[in-house]
């Protein structure tokens, strides 16, 4: 494997460099690892051919809406497609940049199936044959535990599966000259299983790379003590997968800023860092750019001089038509960004400096349209920026337009009344059965989808101990999983907001998943807490249609469940099946409070997942969106 490369003294000297150098990373470089619209086969060529002029020299193929990478990897790579990954190679090699090919098949592959083993073989050695050398086992992201029972039998933990392949694996390839890396299922400190991460270091053979993203899967910093720490687990030193500029977690606004956080001696306690970057290819070139020049000398790395050398690199006497965006967009995952308000939902926001910096981003794209006439480098970027430009500017419309928002003096203000529902005091018992009828004359309230009314209902009733809720549902076609697989099938869930004073989910929150009436014997409820920290947190406020599914119950909720805490001590809950659908019942222990907080979603998925709130806002991880249900009037 190439480890140190030179560079011409003109690009050297562009990105503030006075003299050739060798990188203090053994190997840097972009993986396409997002998810989301992949790059065009006409974007790559062009990152490639980026990557040869900055001194970027390594390149993992490995989109995760690449179908033939993840959802259907046994398949072989159709011949237009085959033709269009050789071509990319080639350019590879020409530009001085080894291509990796990386496939995931852990959503589906049966780990002790011979015959899945020699699909997975036959589609790397269909790569191989035009000229790779270099591969990748991807199993992050998919379920962390063993799915099939076959697995569980020869196996017995995950862990040892993932081994057994990735050494199997590895021994093929090593006999043609070939090497390995492997993304596990634990690849950041923020989640997922350490005992599993130790066993996959002290199995999987010395010769294969690991990868990990850091402290987070997007990190503000990344030190070489942690990096250190981590490769102790590993038995190895990490290749750091850096998740900066990648925006697939939030679609709505681009990274443009230099990279940053990222320690001086970070290059002694990994093996190399690779980025993963925007689904928009040439935007990323901009802060691709400085990780290059961050590579090359991390002690002597300046990112305001090195962003402002990118830029003039790229774009020439261009490049002052760009700081609009970059000062727009040049702020990280981890900090707010002047259009998140209109995403990750809060009640008020203030209207006028988005306006200005809209109409600021309006006038850039002029110029840049202006000057892509006779730069064609800047066309592919424009066409890039133009839609998040339109994008902003049509969402604060369509929140301008909502009626649940009211304009006061500059501001759009959330008419919170809409979303408060009164418990009405009960005189007579509720027997918590899933039988409705004692709740005809309750005070039904529609559920709403997309902002519009369902003919799913919700009523509530308190006494001195319990806030009672009843939901009657409409769906014919019931689907019910069981255990920590509920969320994958119909289910009710209610986020109780246990701290409104912190304004995030955490662990002081309670979670019910409920399945409707059913005949599975493990279909009972779940009742958990999920610490969202991080960027998992700032990740999930911002899904207006998130359900809880078992990544996330398995990842983050208490073990064992249920929960030891107090609304979940003395809950009871009951459901029954009806004419139209099924019905449910809950009660929830108040703690003598006069209002909660909650989050209440219907999920069915026959025909295609629908998900139903109380609230108008639907972003069950973001607390200032639940409805408020009083109990003291």
């Amino acid at each position: 494997m190439k480890r140190f490369k030179y560079l011409p003294l003109t690009v050297l000297a562009a990105l503030g460099c006075t003299e050739t150098q060798v990188p203090a990373f053994e190997f840097s470089g972009v993986i396409e690892g997002f998810y989301g619209p992949p790059w065009s086969h006409g974007d790559r060529l062009d990152m490639l051919r980026f990557m040869g002029r900055v001194g970027l020299d390594v390149y993992i193929y490995a989109p995760k809406d690449d179908p033939f990478h993840r959802s259907r990897w046994r398949e072989p790579y159709p011949e237009d497609e085959r033709q269009q990954l050789q071509e990319l190679v080639v350019t590879a090699q020409q530009a001085g940049v080894e291509f990796w090919y990386a496939i995931s098949p852990g959503l589906t592959i049966t780990y002790s199936d011979s015959t899945d083993y020699r699909d997975l073989v036959r589609k790397i050695d269909q790569v191989a044959d035009l000229g790779v050398e270099h591969f990748g086992l991807f199993v992050d992201d998919v379920p962390p535990q063993l799915t099939h029972d076959a697995d569980r039998k020869a196996f017995g933990t995950l862990a040892r599966a993932h081994v057994a392949l990735t050494n199997k694996l590895h021994e093929h390839l090593a006999a043609r000259g070939q090497t390995l890396a492997l993304t596990p299922t634990t690849y950041t400190n923020a989640w997922g299983d350490l005992e599993y991460l130790a066993e996959i270091g002290a199995g999987v053979a010395q010769e294969v790379t690991i990868l990990w993203t850091g402290p987070d899967v997007a990190s503000p910093t990344i030190s070489a003590a942690q990096a250190s720490d981590w490769g102790r687990l590993l038995r190895r030193k990490p290749l750091l997968w850096d998740n900066y500029p990648v925006n697939d977690y939030a679609r709505w606004r681009l990274f443009l800023g230099p990279f940053t956080g990222r320690a001086a001696d970070l290059a002694g306690a990994t093996i190399g860092i690779i980025a993963n970057p925007m689904n928009e290819a040439h935007a990323s070139m901009i802060p691709l750019a400085t990780l290059a020049d961050y590579a090359r000398d991390p002690s002597g790395y300046d990112p305001r001089q090195s962003i402002g050398a990118a830029l003039e690199m790229l774009y020439g006497e261009d490049a002052d038509a760009l700081n609009p965006f970059v000062e727009v967009f040049g702020d990280y995952g981890w900090d707010e960004n002047l259009f998140e308000p209109l995403y990750i939902l809060s009640d008020t926001i203030y209207v006028a400096p988005i306006e200005d910096a809209l109409t600021q981003l309006q006038t850039a794209l002029t110029n840049l349209e202006r000057s892509s006439a006779t730069n064609g480098a800047l066309r592919a970027l424009h066409d890039e920026l133009e839609p998040f430009v339109a994008r902003q500017r049509e969402r604060l419309a369509e929140l301008s337009r909502d009626p649940a928002y009211e304009e006061r003096n500059g501001l759009l203000v959330y008419r919170s009344e809409l979303d408060r529902v009164v418990a009405a005091q009960t005189t007579t018992s509720v027997v918590v059965d899933g039988d409705l009828s004692e709740w005809q004359d309750a005070d039904w309230r529609p559920l709403y989808r997309s902002g519009r009314s369902t003919d799913i209902r919700v009523a509530f009733r308190r006494d001195d101990e319990f806030l009672y809720l009843a939901v009657a549902t409409q769906y014919r076609n019931i689907r019910v999983r069981g255990g920590r697989m509920l969320g994958e099938a119909d289910h009710i869930a209610i986020v109780i907001d246990g701290d409104p004073t912190d304004g995030a989910i955490g662990k002081d929150d309670l979670f019910v998943l409920l399945p409707p009436p059913n005949n599975i014997a493990n279909a009972e409820p779940v009742v958990t807490a999920l610490p969202f920290e991080g960027f998992m947190a700032k990740w999930l406020a911002d899904n207006h249609a998130l359900t809880f599914t078992e990544f996330h119950l398995s990842t983050f909720g208490s073990d064992p469940s249920p929960v030891v805490a107090p609304m979940a001590d003395g809950l009871e809950y009951g459901t029954r099946r009806t004419r139209t659908g099924y019905s449910a019942e809950l009660a929830l222990p108040h703690l003598g409070r006069d209002r909660l907080r909650l989050s209440l979603t219907v999920t069915s998925t026959a025909g295609g997942k629908r998900v139903a709130s109380l609230s108008r806002r639907n972003y069950p991880a973001n607390p200032t969106t639940f409805a408020e249900i009083r109990l003291n009037q």
